[in-house]
């Protein structure tokens, strides 16, 4: 388990958004500070400049969008401002 900087995680977004591969986010959520996994999602969009992402649940097509600022680990690694 190692660290990315935050915007080595948006590029790594845009990477699995491009290419269409899995990823695993664990995010915070914003009203109640919860942790939320995401296991297995795809990026369906990315929104560099308004700072959200959305992503897709491959089994039932759920989406979920949350501000990038929130999320903490992605795939297994750190993420540091």
């Amino acid at each position: 388990m190692g660290a990315i900087h935050f915007s080595d995680m948006l590029r790594l977004l845009d990477q699995a958004y491009q290419h269409r591969t899995l990823v695993d986010v664990m995010a915070w959520e914003g009203g109640t500070g919860k942790v939320l996994h995401y296991k297995g999602w795809l990026v369906h969009h990315v929104n560099w400049r308004g700072g959200y992402i959305r992503l897709r649940n491959p089994k039932n097509r759920e989406l979920r969008t949350l501000p990038q600022i929130f999320i903490f680990f992605i795939n297994n690694k750190r993420v540091f401002l």
